[in-house]
């Protein structure tokens, strides 16, 4: 009983959602299951990425493979080497960086992936608070960013979700778009694995982006070790949804077990 009617309180709040936003969210319900027959590559900015051959895939992406990107990808140069068809955006500090006291080692590469995507042919999924508010040049699809404990979306990017992570969403665009196959890279959601405590009880861990020095830093969001697994366990939970989904996940040693690692792609160094 408490289930339906968790599901009915999302299911009316997603309907006001899309009343008031129908036109900004217009073309990004048109592009559902758009892409049915495709297959896409989804990179993120774990790690793992670099167990890639750039040149290797750019072959498979020949064959009509798409490829789609997120974060901080293109502050990289491993973006160079790729030919990236979509990219999301979800972190308001990604588009209004401006707007926050951001240290450097934030703000910089922040600042280059706008640049890097005012600069090339790049469709972007961005939050619909971000209709008329920003300063990108590309072709824009809007999605509903808002934060609903109560949702089990998993297929819909125009409706709320439980997301805490950007990799999440882009899966959750990759899977609205209607890719027959999802090969994901980078995903690695691994921030807890390698994670020390000082003598002052601070909780420390390893820089997580492939484009950052691999060096222990003070984990500024947790104070407790608890808090730091239970996120993680979360976020593996999200994933866990879309299990059914043909996603095959590239890296053999990932720590997401959801996924099935077995393809015949020649795409390793």
């Amino acid at each position: 009983m408490i289930s339906n009617i968790n599901n009915f309180k999302v299911l009316i709040n997603d309907y006001i959602f899309l009343r008031k936003n129908k036109k900004i969210l217009d073309q990004t319900l048109k592009i559902k299951n758009s892409k049915k027959g495709k297959k896409v590559f989804l990179f993120a900015t774990g790690h793992s990425i670099n167990i890639l051959d750039p040149q290797k895939v750019n072959n498979i992406k020949k064959d009509g493979y798409d490829i789609f990107s997120l974060g901080g990808f293109l502050f990289s140069n491993l973006n160079f080497k790729y030919e990236i068809d979509y990219y999301l955006l979800s972190d308001e500090r990604t588009i209004w960086p401006n707007k926050f006291d951001l240290e450097d080692d934030i703000k910089i590469p922040i600042n280059e992936t706008i640049s890097q995507l005012n600069k090339r042919d790049i469709k972007l999924f961005l939050p619909v608070s971000a209709y008329n508010n920003h300063n990108f040049k590309n072709e824009i699809f809007y999605f509903n960013n808002t934060k609903s404990k109560l949702s089990s979306n998993n297929n819909d990017i125009t409706k709320s979700n439980d997301f805490n992570a950007s990799g999440l969403k882009a899966l959750l665009a990759c899977v609205h778009l209607g890719y027959d196959e999802i090969l994901i890279c980078g995903l690695d959601n691994n921030f807890w694995n390698n994670i020390k405590v000082n003598s002052e009880n601070e909780i420390l861990n390893l820089k997580s982006h492939f484009y950052e020095d691999k060096k222990y830093i003070k984990h500024k969001s947790f104070k407790l070790i608890s808090e730091m697994l239970s996120k993680a366990a979360a976020i593996s939970k999200s994933f866990e949804r879309f299990e059914n989904y043909n996603i095959i996940n590239l890296d053999p040693n990932s720590l997401l077990n959801c996924f099935n690692k077995k393809h015949n792609l020649d795409i390793y160094k």
